[in-house]
C-alpha cells in the first residue's frame, strides 16, 4: 500500500531533483506527451485534457533559465513588444512575471511567465490558454507558486539583516581591539 500511496502522489506533483523543485500540478492538469528535446530549454508541461473553457485548454510548462536571477528588477524596455510586467508571490519575494497576449489563428492567447530564482538554476513557468481565462491563469499561477519548493538564491529580509548584524558585529568587534591595543601600548609606553 505505501508504494501504491507513493505512485499516486507522484502524479500531482511535478519535481525536478537535478533543478531542485517541487510543486503541486494544479487540479486536472496531466503530463503532456512529446519530444522536448526540440525545445531544450523546456523541462516538462501539463496541460487540460478536459478543457475548462470551449475556448481551449490551459498549458503550464517549466523552463529553464540556465543561470541564477539577480535580484534587481527587469525593466519594461527589456521586454519583448506586446509584454508587460507582472508581479508574483513566492517564498515570501515579490518575482517578476511578464504577461504577453497574442492572437495565434484567430484566437485571443495570454501567457504568463514567473521567474524563481532558485539556488541551482533558475526557472520560469509559464502557464498559457485563452485570454478570457486571465483571471482563472492569475489563480492557477498564484496557487502554483505558493506549493512550489526548493532553495532560492536570494536572501530574505531576516537573512539581509542577520548578516548585517553579523558584519556589524565583527566590525565593532574590530574597532574595540585596535582601541584596547592602543591603550595597552600607550601604557607601557608611559615611564613607570
Amino acid at each position: 500500500m505505501p508504494l501504491a500511496a507513493a505512485l499516486l502522489a507522484l502524479q500531482f506533483f511535478a519535481t525536478n531533483r537535478d533543478l531542485g523543485y517541487r510543486f503541486q500540478l494544479p487540479d486536472g492538469f496531466i503530463g503532456v506527451p512529446g519530444d522536448q528535446s526540440l525545445h531544450r530549454d523546456i523541462v516538462d508541461c501539463w496541460s487540460e485534457p478536459m478543457p475548462a473553457s470551449p475556448s481551449g485548454a490551459l498549458m503550464l510548462c517549466v523552463h529553464r533559465m540556465h543561470g541564477v536571477l539577480p535580484h534587481e528588477a527587469m525593466r519594461p524596455e527589456e521586454l519583448p513588444p506586446g509584454a508587460g510586467l507582472v508581479s508574483f508571490f513566492w517564498k515570501g519575494f515579490d518575482v517578476q512575471g511578464i504577461r504577453t497576449d497574442t492572437v495565434r489563428s484567430g484566437m485571443r492567447i495570454t501567457a504568463l511567465v514567473a521567474q524563481v530564482p532558485l539556488r541551482k538554476e533558475a526557472i520560469q513557468l509559464s502557464l498559457a490558454g485563452p485570454t478570457g481565462q486571465v483571471s482563472r491563469m492569475q489563480a492557477i499561477m498564484t496557487s502554483t507558486l505558493a506549493s512550489l519548493e526548493g532553495e532560492t538564491n536570494w536572501l530574505t529580509s531576516v537573512e539581509r539583516s542577520s548578516r548585517l548584524g553579523k558584519g556589524v558585529g565583527a566590525m565593532l568587534a574590530l574597532v574595540i581591539l585596535v582601541i584596547a591595543a592602543r591603550i595597552w601600548r600607550n601604557r607601557r609606553a608611559q615611564p613607570a
